[in-house]
């Protein structure tokens, strides 16, 4: 132990008998400045190298950027809309409320309008190939309904299910069916190109990027913009879907889009040689409220619209540049461009979402319990007034629902059990329609007497805020 204290204590007085070390801060200029010196050399130097912003002297050109937000708004307050006041409408020479979107950062599936313009995109926008278009039945008759289902390029399973099951079921209606996607990216262009060469029903934005927030913002918008400017028939009606809704389309034909229209005939009398809409300037769908963004509009899981807003949402974009959901995007361009739109409304017995909770307890079917409530926006299948089920986003519910039709529609209801098994699942809750929310101070009566919502949307002659149409109405 001596030896080892005797060593110990010899180290420490040679260590403090050498000249004092360089100070830290010394080392820490010396470093920095040779790395900004490397920086320079390199910048200088080396054009392969990842651009340096400030020293590269040719930076390379940034990628393009989705479209801007609304050029009004340099900075939209985060949050949710604050409530409309009274006083602070401006009213027209008719006497009703001219009105503005709410001033406000839109929310997009939980990501800001704001952010969602700022993300880089991960491939090239090339140029796609022509797309062509080819009809599921080889006959010469008019078809002025185009039903275009709105899709990612990378979900081939979905449209593969789709194409094969209501697509299929009801091709003799009078409906061109499309899938529309965006620009999918060189990697998978094969594939989209090979998929297209096989059905002939794809349509490709190619200036778009297929990613989430293009999809639930401007997507819809130019899509409409495609079919003003490259569509090779100017249809009617234009439906807009998403994938994980059934369309009853025999039914949606004879029910909502063939009364809109006017028939030509052959001089026999046998054959149909055209259709025009007797409407214009109108939606079909299911109204629809959004207390954060302060909007009502239709739901986007399926609206129709005529060929006359497929023509003006294009160029009110372009005015206005609205980013924010595509639904809300459809409402804020025609609150901007003061257009009025009628709104045919479908019930919840006509549209509504898919609740499995809702079906009958012990059975593999998609038919609903005894004592469903089809006034609520969720709930089983009952009934024969059934044109469009939402949120069948699982491959098992969405062949139950297609086993429930065949070509001519809705398959007659089951009859219920004469006893049911207990029910050992989770209660349906039946929640109120989202319309019911829409404010008192939403709600005008126009001009011609029928009632007005959001200074846009004018419901049918007869049709008051329950949604339903008043006997001799």
């Amino acid at each position: 132990m001596a030896i080892n204290r005797s060593w110990a204590t010899e180290g420490l007085r040679s260590f403090s008998n050498r000249p004092r070390p360089v100070p830290t801060r010394f080392w820490i200029i010396s470093l920095a400045s040779i790395f900004i010196l490397a920086l320079l050399f390199v910048g200088h130097r080396s054009d392969s190298l990842p651009s340096i912003p400030g020293l590269n002297k040719d930076p390379e050109p940034e990628k393009a950027q989705p479209p801007p937000p609304a050029p009004e708004s340099a900075d939209p307050p985060k949050g949710p809309a604050k409530g409309y006041d009274p006083e602070e409408f401006d009213v027209g020479e008719d006497g009703l409320k001219i009105w503005v979107p709410p001033h406000m950062d839109a929310l997009v599936h939980g990501v800001h309008a704001s952010d969602g313009v700022k993300r880089k995109p991960t491939y090239p926008l090339d140029p796609f190939p022509q797309t062509p278009m080819t009809s599921p039945v080889e006959d010469n008759r008019p078809r002025p309904w185009l039903g275009a289902v709105i899709c990612s390029a990378w979900d081939i399973k979905r449209r593969m299910l789709i194409r094969y099951t209501w697509m299929k079921m009801f091709k003799d209606v009078p409906m061109d069916q499309r899938f529309v996607i965006s620009n999918p990216g060189p990697d998978w262009r094969a594939v989209i190109q090979q998929e297209n060469a096989t059905y002939g029903d794809m349509i490709v934005l190619d200036h778009l990027h297929e990613d989430d927030f293009t999809a639930n913002t401007v997507k819809t918008v130019e899509f409409y913009r495609w079919l003003s400017e490259k569509s090779p028939v100017k249809y009617e009606f234009v439906s807009k879907m998403d994938t994980d809704l059934w369309v009853n389309a025999r039914a949606y034909w004879d029910r909502q889009v063939l009364p809109r229209l006017d028939v030509t005939r052959s001089a026999d009398g046998n054959t149909v040689t055209g259709y025009k809409a007797n409407v214009n300037h109108t939606t079909i769908g299911q109204f629809y409220y959004d207390n954060y963004h302060r909007t009502a509009f239709p739901h986007g899981a399926i609206y129709t619209v005529t060929w006359d807003i497929v023509a003006l949402l294009p160029k009110l974009q372009d005015k206005h540049h609205i980013i924010a959901g595509e639904d809300v995007t459809m409402a804020w361009l025609l609150i901007k461009g003061h257009q009025k739109v009628t709104m045919a409304v479908l019930t919840q017995e006509e549209k509504f979402e898919f609740d499995h909770k809702d079906t009958r307890p012990g059975e593999r079917t998609p038919w609903a319990r005894k004592g469903t409530d089809v006034t609520s926006s969720w709930h089983a299948m009952y009934g024969s007034e059934i044109l469009a089920i939402h949120q069948l986003k699982k491959d098992d519910d969405w062949l139950m629902v297609a086993a429930c039709f065949d070509e001519k529609g809705i398959k007659e209801m089951p009859p219920y059990p004469e006893k049911e098994p207990e029910d050992k699942g989770e209660k349906p809750g039946y929640p109120r329609p989202f319309w019911t929310q829409i404010p008192n101070d939403f709600w005008e009566t126009d001009v011609d007497g029928t009632l007005l919502c959001n200074g846009i949307w004018k419901l049918e002659p007869g049709v008051g805020r329950d949604m339903k149409k008043k006997e001799g109405g």
